[in-house]
């Protein structure tokens, strides 16, 4: 990763100053980044990559997204972004955390007309997926507001999330905000590393619903039900096993528990999520860090454990 990284710099001139910005930001939180060397690297080449992008942020509103991401920093990730102009805001998504339940994107507004701009005003925004639509889940948690502002008021960085609803395995989305303005960004996400376990041979011995996948990331787990056609609220009580707060389990003996927890979807089909990133702090706090997916040996809920090995799981106990 040195090696690799000094090689993507000796190629680029970076300003002294712009460096000099970016050392001070990662000393400053350097607690609160995972210790892994290679990580540091990667986030402090994603910083310069991304301000030296074509269409930027001012440096100072653009290093506050890692200063915001803090541990998450390293998996920020430039978005593709159409910009657009509405009652004389221009807006584009800069950059993105995301995985296939949460979306935490970062937007840029600027004020064509004034400075209407300030720290701690309401974005309302969901992400669409273009792609059919699915009447199994629809039930997302979803929120933004303006978390750094220029003194003058004209340009601004917002942060909007979205948790929940149903991944169609598209990163082409379009961005509708509702307030303060009323418009729609086309955007193209980069997930985070994404672990798909297939459970649809899993036998759950009526101690949970039949499963179809376990997806895990950094930002979190999700363990997704198979569809069921004739589902009611009879015949679906084992969703609720999908309830409460998750324990990972690691090779080393460890173990961590989830955030935030969530059951959505409907009786036909439903995600249990638990989440390691705090989708209601859009500036994350000190006591997060990634998962490390490659040692979960195991995950609990309740009275159940599902062991995992060499991207299996299972039986279930």
């Amino acid at each position: 990763m040195k090696r690799e990284y000094q090689e993507v710099m000796d190629m680029i001139q970076m300003p002294k100053d712009c460096e000099a910005r970016i050392l001070a930001a990662l000393e400053e939180n350097k607690k609160r980044l995972p210790r892994r060397v290679g990580r540091v690297l990667l986030t402090a080449a994603v910083i310069f990559a991304m301000l030296t992008s074509a269409v930027a942020l001012s440096s100072q509103l653009r290093e506050y997204i890692f200063g915001a991401a803090g541990p998450f920093a390293p998996y920020v990730r430039p978005a593709e972004s159409r910009v657009v102009t509405e009652d004389g805001y221009e807006l584009r998504v800069d950059s993105v955390i995301a995985d296939h339940y949460l979306i935490v994107g970062y937007l840029e507004i600027k004020d064509l007309e004034g400075n209407r701009l300030q720290e701690g005003m309401d974005i309302w925004a969901h992400f669409d997926q273009n792609g059919p639509d699915n009447p199994g889940i629809s039930s997302s948690v979803f929120g933004g507001e303006i978390i750094r502002c220029e003194a003058d008021g004209k340009s601004a960085l917002a942060a909007v999330m979205e948790w929940g609803g149903q991944n169609v395995g598209d990163p082409n989305m379009t961005l509708r905000i509702v307030k303060p303005m009323e418009c729609k960004i086309p955007v193209t996400l980069e997930y985070v590393p994404i672990q798909t376990i297939d459970l649809s041979g899993l036998d759950t011995g009526g101690v949970l619903p039949p499963l179809d996948r376990l997806e895990l990331s950094p930002l979190g787990i999700n363990a997704v039900t198979q569809y069921k056609e004739d589902a009611s609220f009879e015949n679906t009580r084992d969703h609720d096993k999908l309830r409460g707060a998750l324990t990972v389990h690691f090779e080393d003996g460890s173990t961590r528990v989830s955030v935030r927890d969530s059951l959505g979807g409907s009786f036909r089909l439903a995600t249990g999520s638990w989440l390691f990133m705090d989708p209601y702090n859009l500036v994350q706090p000190e006591d997060v860090e990634p998962l490390d997916v490659e040692q979960i040996i195991g995950i609990s809920c309740q009275d159940w454990y599902l062991p995992i090995e060499n991207g299996a799981a299972g039986p279930l106990r």
